[in-house]
């Protein structure tokens, strides 16, 4: 029995018995009256939860707040889509933030990205396109960030390392650290430092901090964050463009810098400036030729041996948008190499045939689709985007009017 069944029940009770009190009269119609309501209420939320079939349901779409507010920094990589220009978009290969924080775009050439948000970007973008392209409409898609940073001394040993890399783009001290789970028992939290670029960047009192209350420390991609231990004799660090940077405890008063350049693995090889190492006290800055063969230049406890980069560059030619040479600070995939360059130039480009030729002058031909994602690219290697096969068709008609008067001429003297 549903509540309209009720509702005339009741009012042929009402006419059938004229003689009910007032009181229960009115209680009575106020219960059917609470009664109907309810009954509408749950109808509509049914109707809801349980749309009929046809009918579109808008998705509510989650926006992430640190995406949607996070400005872009050198490293980050995004994706373009020109609609309705399909030549104009990049969409197979994303677009990475130069180190001068600048891209170059086709067709609206170079534009300022770091520190601008995905939506600054996007709507700084479609002002340039609509002065040659009235009517296109430019969508811009921010690949995940990532964040690596390197964590050591009192810590938790695992099983990748050191290295911790976050799918965020913005990564806190008290995040990384909790991340690389802190030896409570050995740890000096009173002096943690961060080291970035190559240089002490901050000390930071852990106890101090957290009870407080911050203001917590923003990292950057790359940082290096150093847990010193209270059990150990004050390390040398080694730093820069070595295999394995970070502290390194040391028993002698003093150990020579070759020695304390074998502790973090040697140099990365083709990335590393010997010439111009240095070594960073608490009072000067000493240069020091580690290439030579004889090095005397010695580390103290809380000295650091700095190994700095070499200017190294690969070779991109051919059919590219901006071929030429381009720094590197490590080994590059053959997709960002041509991202590096501005992206296949797609009137022109043959992707199937891109040529590579090592530094030792070996040359490999790739299919970039085949491979994009696999083969790397190191110092002074050069790689040549070759063009596709075009018929130039005056030449072809010429040639075919010149044969078919020269065939006339025969047939008429013979």
């Amino acid at each position: 029995m549903n509540i309209f069944s009720l509702r005339r029940q009741f009012f042929k009770g009402i006419r059938c018995s004229p003689k009910l009190p007032i009181k229960i009269t009115l209680i009575s119609l106020l219960t059917l009256v609470y009664l109907s309501f309810s009954v509408l209420t749950f109808a509509a939320d049914t109707a809801a939860e349980n749309p009929p079939v046809g009918t579109e349901v808008p998705l509510k779409v989650a926006k992430t707040p640190e995406l949607s507010t996070y400005k872009l920094a050198v490293g980050d990589s995004f994706v373009v889509t020109v609609d309705g220009y399909p030549e104009y978009s990049k969409e197979r290969i994303p677009v990475p933030v130069q180190q001068d924080g600048y891209v170059s775009y086709p067709l609206i050439g170079l534009i300022k990205v770091a520190g601008l948000t995905v939506s600054e970007l996007e709507a700084r973008m479609q002002s340039a396109f609509s002065k040659h392209l009235p009517t296109a409409r430019v969508f811009v898609t921010l690949m995940q960030p990532k964040r690596t940073i390197l964590v050591f001394g009192a810590i938790e040993p695992r099983a990748r390392g050191n290295l911790h890399v976050f799918e965020i783009g913005q990564v806190y001290l008290l995040q990384a650290l909790a991340s690389a789970s802190i030896n409570y028992e050995r740890a000096d939290l009173t002096d943690i430092s961060i080291w970035r670029d190559g240089q002490l960047f901050k000390r930071i009192d852990y106890v101090d901090l957290i009870n407080t209350g911050g203001p917590d420390v923003l990292l950057k991609n790359y940082d290096t964050i150093f847990v010193p231990s209270v059990f150990q004799q004050r390390p040398v660090r080694v730093i820069g463009a070595v295999v394995a940077p970070g502290a390194y405890p040391i028993t002698e008063p003093q150990v020579p810098a070759t020695q304390a350049l074998k502790l973090a693995g040697g140099s990365r090889t083709d990335f590393a400036d010997l010439h111009k190492s240095e070594i960073i006290t608490s009072e000067e800055r000493t240069v020091v030729n580690l290439a030579a063969e004889e090095v005397d230049a010695m580390l103290g406890p809380g000295d650091t041996l700095y190994v700095p980069l070499a200017e190294a560059k690969i070779s991109v030619t051919g059919a590219v948008e901006k071929p030429g040479q381009y720094v590197i600070t490590e080994p590059v995939l053959l997709g960002q190499a041509i991202a590096m360059a501005g992206g296949f130039n797609e009137e022109r480009a043959n992707p199937k045939k891109c040529l590579l030729t090592r530094a030792d002058g070996t040359e490999t031909e790739l299919n970039f689709d085949q491979v994009h994602s696999e083969i790397y690219l190191n110092p002074k290697d050069q790689l040549r985007v070759r063009e596709r096969t075009r018929l130039d068709w005056r030449v072809i008609t010429f040639a075919t009017s010149f044969v078919n008067l020269l065939v006339t001429v025969l047939i008429r003297y013979n």
